[in-house]
């Protein structure tokens, strides 16, 4: 499937202050009914899900899983969304991408209804697999239909619309999480905590399901058929950009995933607070994609990818070592921002370096590598952090976030280019794989 060409000519804007440049992109951009018919299905899917992942692994902690087996839980799903990304490409070529859409927006949010009721851990693991699969619905058809709902001219402005409310969502999503469970009921010993997590969940389930009007009234057009598309798996750039990205999927998968249990249970932080920093951190990554096309013109994209990379892993490596709990929440405010930080320059480093005819094979290569690799360190890390403690773990993050940095400077440094367009924004996916 043909993802959106997601770069734009150069203008003046780009010369333009923060405020206006965003002003320009965003506000000056016009979009049709049905754009904004997808926005809406959009902004219900990112904040139910954003809610639900956001408390998902609090509550499973809450019911004494550790983090080995929160682990094999997490590296589930995302297996399960890599097995269905071919399926669910084939059915969006066959039926088109309202039904597939509308398939995964009922799937979804059933399967995580009953994750939430059947606790056997084999249970659960099975459980997860499934709603990956179901969830690899949105991240399979989200770019195309994009895409399909813009042009040439607004088709970047309008991915950076729905991933600056998805971030927005998170952010309200934190602030419900952690003060919900509590406010449903005064006691809140840990029973009484679990089943007031357990009602948040189900909320959210069913503001996902909300979704399923918008998507409905969409307008996609008919299914592709089986028409024949140049496919190249294994560009040669790819084999260069692929050994760094993996290296640094190990570092974004790692820790995340565990963030919200450690800031709860290892630092002692109230839920309540716990989703205050939550909220705070998905500004913080606002903030930072804003300023990433900045920081790239000002650097370039591998000199600026390799100085977020560094400042992440030394922002983990601070977290890891403080039993301060004020400083516990700045660095992990930090590291939280600048790894997200270095997405569009990743992204747009592909995707320059891609002939377009080819772009929609190396964008599937490249988030086959990062969820596999998700997979594999979310539950290697769950083990991990059991047997060797937090401190360690992240310790070894840092070295990792430094070596995925000089590993691509050695294979792609002599790319100096600086950009001179807006940087594309990522393909978003569902909140769990940020």
């Amino acid at each position: 499937m043909q993802l959106a060409d997601t770069s734009e000519k150069p203008d003046s804007s780009s010369r333009l202050s923060p405020l206006k440049y965003i002003e320009s992109r965003w506000i000056g951009r016009k979009f049709g009914r049905n754009f904004w018919v997808f926005f809406t299905a959009a902004f219900l899917f990112d904040f139910g899900f954003a809610l639900y992942f956001f408390l998902f692994n609090l509550f499973l902690a809450n019911l004494h899983y550790k983090e080995n087996i929160l682990g094999l839980v997490t590296g589930a799903l995302t297996m399960g969304n890599v097995a269905g990304s071919i399926p669910v490409s084939m059915l969006s070529r066959r039926f088109g991408l309202q039904r597939v859409l509308l398939l995964g927006f009922i799937a979804s949010p059933i399967i995580c209804v009953l994750r939430t009721f059947i606790l056997w851990m084999p249970a659960q693991i099975g459980l997860a697999f499934l709603s990956g699969a179901a969830l690899s619905t949105w991240t399979v058809c989200f770019s195309p239909t994009v895409a399909r709902l813009t042009t040439e001219e607004n088709c970047v402005s309008a991915f950076s619309i729905v991933f600056a409310t998805g971030i927005g969502s998170g952010t309200l999503a934190g602030l419900v999480g952690g003060y919900l469970p509590v406010l449903l009921k005064a006691r809140v010993e840990a029973s009484q905590l679990v089943d007031n997590m357990r009602l948040v969940l189900l909320l959210a389930c069913g503001i996902v399901m909300l979704a399923i009007v918008p998507v409905l009234k969409l307008r996609l057009g008919p299914a592709e058929g089986t028409k024949k598309r140049q496919f190249q798996l294994l560009h040669p750039f790819l084999l260069r950009f692929l050994p760094p990205f993996a290296l640094w999927s190990i570092v974004t998968g790692s820790f995340p995933p565990f963030a919200a249990v450690y800031l709860q249970q290892r630092l002692r932080i109230p839920l309540t607070n716990v989703g205050i920093i939550f909220s705070a951190a998905q500004l913080a990554q606002f903030g930072a994609v804003l300023l990433a096309p900045f920081l790239f013109r000002r650097f370039g994209t591998i000199i600026g990818i390799m100085c977020t990379q560094v400042a992440t892993g030394v922002a983990v490596f601070a977290l890891g070592r403080t039993q301060n709990i004020s400083l516990a929440i700045l660095f992990y405010l930090g590291f939280a921002s600048l790894q997200f930080m270095s997405g569009p320059g990743i992204y747009s480093l592909l995707m320059n370096q891609i002939p377009d005819e080819q772009r929609s094979a190396a964008s599937a290569v490249q988030n086959m590598v990062g969820a596999l690799s998700h997979s594999g360190v979310a539950v290697l890390s769950g083990f991990m952090l059991v047997k060797y403690g937090y401190p360690k773990v992240l310790a070894g993050n840092a070295v990792i976030a430094v070596a995925a940095a000089l590993l691509l400077f050695s294979m792609l440094g002599s790319i100096d280019r600086r950009l001179t367009s807006p940087v594309p924004v990522p393909r978003r996916a569902s909140p769990h794989l940020k």
